[in-house]
């Protein structure tokens, strides 16, 4: 395989030591001694050496310094051997290479007389004394002989990070940067972390983490003013105004970037210099001031050209075409785009800086009516969109750019929408490309891969087996401290343990998204802009997503018809439909989570929820209290009316209707926005009246995390749901796990292994490089709802199973985890969809059957209500012994509950869900109860 890892990574780490550098290590401590004592023999011979030997012994002592730069590290004497090297760290290589100078002095003294000896002698002290106060300058401390030697090497992780940065790869810059700034010789100098921290804060503003921006650039200046160094505190300064340019806080921009000018005066970067003027045009833009913005861009145009700050010459030249297209002057518009984008170009300007010069495009296109250009460069935008949120990572980096960018992603498709209702069909080929585009992640590539045990071993390898394996003692470890009684003198760190863990996850999902899905990206397959042929034939595939556009609520969709025919729709909520979609989203996206609109979870709740039962198995004490469970709980079903009329194209909205659902009924793929995954979609009543309203009732539904699950979905599955079978039962209620066990017992009779321990379920899933001899796997927990790899099972009261730990997992064809919120993934725009469904999705599972909420569990105050999970549940086994696919299973299971209980609320029955593509469900005929 190519090897496509990011070009951070090729540098060597300055924290990995692993046994072939201490061999080298010895190795070199040997070959030094030896030189000692030819050198010490030299001095005390009565000949002095010849040149040759004195040329030989000057190569090898410089030699031996580069060797030692790469080699030696202060963590080493932490590390094995410690005694050895820790007096190698603190006496023997100091005093080896100050001897060895010694020894080179005396030689040349002898060789060429006292007075060159003399003379060189001070020139070199000269020459280091000035160093040392520059480098003191510069770092804020006295540099220590051993940090000397390393700050060069740990500084170019610094400058790589800088160039990654550049290239739109975020994630790896800060992973980079991360390793220089902890590493002990850097932190002790307060200029090279407040240096270190101006850059962190840079990429924080632009991922949205504003806080820590202002943060650290007030801390860089406050220290700066303090030291003076005016070039620098123009710098901080300057990213100061950047933020609060970002804030929209255009008056403290406007001070804080001209405080900048004053106080750097002839000092400040040119780079600095020239973004000033450019962010003060666009502080005039927003303020409508249009002869201030073109006089400050126009200087901003003429000192990037001066110099050579073509990126810069660039985004002041998108100012002024903007404003040009706004004053009806188009050819002067094109005059300024084609400056900017030869700017670009020149400086191989990063996928931000087109992302916002083709928007720039669109728009001077939109203010000329020329619509067709106008979509091109929006999917231009798009496309590099994409590229900038892989290249970012996961999480609020993400959100950020999805909430920021949604405006303008939101106003081309309505532009689209408004041509395809004119009637021009090459909108659709837009709208589809669109919605792929924020729906495709490289998950089933990137995750069946595997970690632990990958023989493509890498340098993030030892990071991730050292995450992994923290996470596992983390999670194995928490026993211990539950079970501990209270006033015992046993001491409690698992506060600090969780604190650790969840940092490991963090930093975990980190390496994963840089590690693989650079590594893969030359073999990912393109997103071809026809997702139609990837459906499984005679399935319709349901793409939707949600814009939050200033506090109201847009839906757009795609309906793939099992035909081919792609129907794009667009809803704007009503405020009754905003307020109940508003409920399920958590968290909600910014501006939907005011209370007070009509319908909100301030509505009564009828009288079944009284009727429910009061435990649930999840890890969770709020979830009675919600307004996810208040609307689940109620019977008013004309809420999910509304509901389905937001989400649903009216075309399948007639075909559903029009299905038997004692008879044959269409198969739904559903991909939703993650900030939609939440949402019941098999509640959503495609009827107004009967018991048969429900989504469930008229077709059976799968729901895919990401459209990249369609790409490699296994050819032959026909067997996956017969052979060899295991369950782990445990912590949830008695009953129910009798029920559970009893209805596993007569499904599979001597074929199922109840597995009595989680050391024994860990045992069956070791990812031994082969796929695991199961075909089906229960598990019946509790669950949590923390998001991606953080997402856990707790096998028992102190034990737990996280996302993280199964990427070291294999698992059966088809996984049923009876957990609450087991089907959870994360929900934050933009982001990657990591949870527990989608890890075992990619580690050998084909079906998985998991919780979309909190499951009930126990008795109910009404007994028709009373072990609704473990009821269903047990109907389910035996429909999945006898070969029924698991969507059609579940759909079955479901609904036969149901029968004797039409007017349970779905809070009882809708909470299993079937995720992946179930390639057996017959095309056409589709589970009849």
């Amino acid at each position: 395989m190519v090897d496509n890892r990011p070009r951070a990574y090729l540098l060597q780490q300055q924290d990995e030591v692993g046994a072939g550098r201490k061999g080298l290590l010895a190795a070199l401590i040997l070959a030094q001694i030896a030189v000692l004592a030819f050198l010490v023999s030299a001095m005390l011979g009565r000949n002095p050496p010849s040149i040759l030997q004195f040329l030989i012994l000057l190569v090898l002592a410089q030699l031996f310094r580069a060797l030692n730069d790469k080699i030696y590290l202060p963590t080493l004497a932490t590390r094995g051997d410690a005694a050895v090297l820790r007096f190698y760290a603190s006496t023997f290589r100091p005093l080896l290479t100050c001897t060895i100078w010694v020894a080179l002095a005396v030689l040349t003294w002898l060789q060429f007389g006292a007075q060159v000896a003399v003379v060189g002698g001070l020139v070199l002290v000269g020459i280091g004394l000035r160093t040392l106060i520059n480098l003191r300058r510069a770092t804020g401390g006295l540099l220590r002989w051993r940090d000397i030697q390393l700050m060069n090497s740990l500084l170019a992780f610094v400058a790589q990070a800088d160039v990654e940065a550049r290239r739109g790869e975020l994630a790896a810059a800060r992973e980079l940067q991360d390793r220089a700034a902890n590493h002990p010789a850097v932190r002790k100098y307060p200029k090279v972390l407040h240096t270190i921290a101006m850059q962190r804060a840079a990429w924080a503003l632009v991922q949205g983490d504003h806080a820590l921006a202002e943060r650290q650039f007030k801390d860089a200046a406050e220290y700066l003013r303090k030291h003076t160094d005016r070039s620098a505190l123009g710098e901080a300064l300057t990213g100061l105004g950047n933020l609060y340019l970002a804030q929209e806080r255009y008056a403290e921009a406007r001070a804080v970037m001209t405080e900048a000018l004053r106080v750097a005066g002839g000092k400040m970067y040119r780079l600095n210099r020239v973004r000033i003027e450019y962010n003060l045009a666009v502080i005039c833009v927003q303020t409508d001031d249009t002869e201030a913005a073109v006089s400050h861009a126009l200087e901003a145009r003429t000192l990037s050209r001066q110099w050579g700050a073509f990126t810069v010459l660039g985004n002041a030249c998108d100012v002024l075409a903007g404003v040009a297209a706004e004053a009806g002057r188009p050819d002067e518009a094109d005059t300024y785009l084609a400056e900017a984008a030869e700017a670009y170009r020149q400086d191989d300007a990063g996928p931000n800086s087109w992302t916002r010069h083709h928007l720039m495009r669109a728009i001077v296109f939109t203010v000329r009516g020329d619509e067709v250009h106008a979509l091109e460069a929006y999917l231009l935008m798009i496309r590099l969109l994409s590229e900038v949120r892989a290249g970012w990572g996961w999480r609020d980096a993400q959100a950020h750019l999805t909430r920021v960018m949604g405006e303008q992603e939101l106003t081309a498709v309505r532009l689209a929408h408004a041509r395809y209702d004119r009637g021009d069909d090459s909108a659709v080929d837009f709208l589809t490309e669109v919605l792929d585009l924020s729906s495709r992640t490289a998950l089933r590539q990137v995750l069946r891969g595997g970690i632990a045990t990958d023989d493509r071993a890498d340098d993030l390898q030892p990071d991730l087996v050292r995450l992994l394996g923290e996470i596992a003692s983390y999670e194995d470890a928490i026993s211990g401290q539950q079970s501990a009684q209270p006033g015992t003198d046993q001491p409690d760190d698992l506060e600090r343990k969780g604190l650790v863990s969840l940092a490991a996850y963090e930093r975990l999902e980190s390496l994963v998204s840089i590690r693989f899905r650079r590594m893969f990206q030359g073999t990912a397959p393109p997103a071809s802009g026809a997702p139609a042929g990837r459906v499984p034939p005679g399935s319709h595939l349901l793409q939707a997503r949600l814009f939050d556009d200033d506090g109201s609520v847009v839906i757009t969709g795609m309906w793939t018809s099992p035909d081919g025919v792609r129907v794009p729709y667009l809803h704007t909520a009503t405020d009754r439909q905003a307020s109940i979609i508003r409920d399920f989203i958590v968290p909600a996206p910014r501006g939907l989570a005011a209370d007070g609109v009509e319908g909100g979870a301030g509505e009564s709740v009828d009288g079944a929820a009284g009727a429910l039962p009061t435990a649930f198995r999840a890890q969770t004490s709020d979830w009675e209290a919600s307004r996810h469970f208040r609307r689940l709980a109620t019977a008013k079903w004309d809420q999910w009316s509304e509901l389905a009329a937001l989400l649903l194209p009216p075309g399948l909205q007639t075909i559903l209707d029009r299905s038997d659902p004692d008879g044959d009924v269409p198969h739904l793929l559903i991909v939703p926005d993650p900030v939609l995954w939440r949402v019941p979609w098999a509640v959503l009543a495609v009827r107004n009246d009967g018991a048969d309203r429900f989504l469930a009732d008229h077709a059976i539904l799968s729901y895919l995390p990401s459209l990249a699950l369609l790409d490699d979905t296994a050819p032959d599955v026909e067997q996956q749901s017969h052979g060899p079978a295991a369950a782990y039962l445990a912590d949830v209620d008695a009953d129910g796990i009798r029920i559970e066990k009893e209805a596993l017992t007569s499904a599979y009779g001597d074929t199922v292994e109840f597995l009595p321990t989680p050391e024994a379920l860990l045992s069956v899933l070791r990812d031994r490089g082969t796929q695991s001899p199961l075909r089906l796997l229960a598990l019946t927990v509790h669950g949590n709802g923390s998001p991606g790899l953080a997402h856990a099972l707790a096998l028992t009261d102190g034990t737990e199973l996280s996302a993280a730990r199964m990427l070291a997992l294999r698992f059966p064809p088809l996984l049923l985890i009876n957990a609450c919120l087991s089907a959870e993934l994360d929900q934050r725009q933009g982001t990657d969809p990591l949870g527990i469904p989608t890890v075992a999705l990619c580690r050998g599972a084909e079906t998985v059957l998991g919780g979309l909420f909190p499951l009930p569990d126990g008795t109910a105050a009404n007994p028709e209500y009373s072990h609704a999970t473990a009821t269903i549940v047990s109907h389910l086994y035996g429909l999945l012994s006898a070969g029924v696919p698991p969507s059609i299973a579940l759909r079955r299971a479901q609904r036969r509950w149901r029968e004797s209980r039409p007017e349970a609320p779905p809070v009882l029955w809708a909470g299993l869900v079937a995720l992946g593509v179930d390639s057996r469900v017959p095309a056409g005929t589709s589970g009849g109860s």
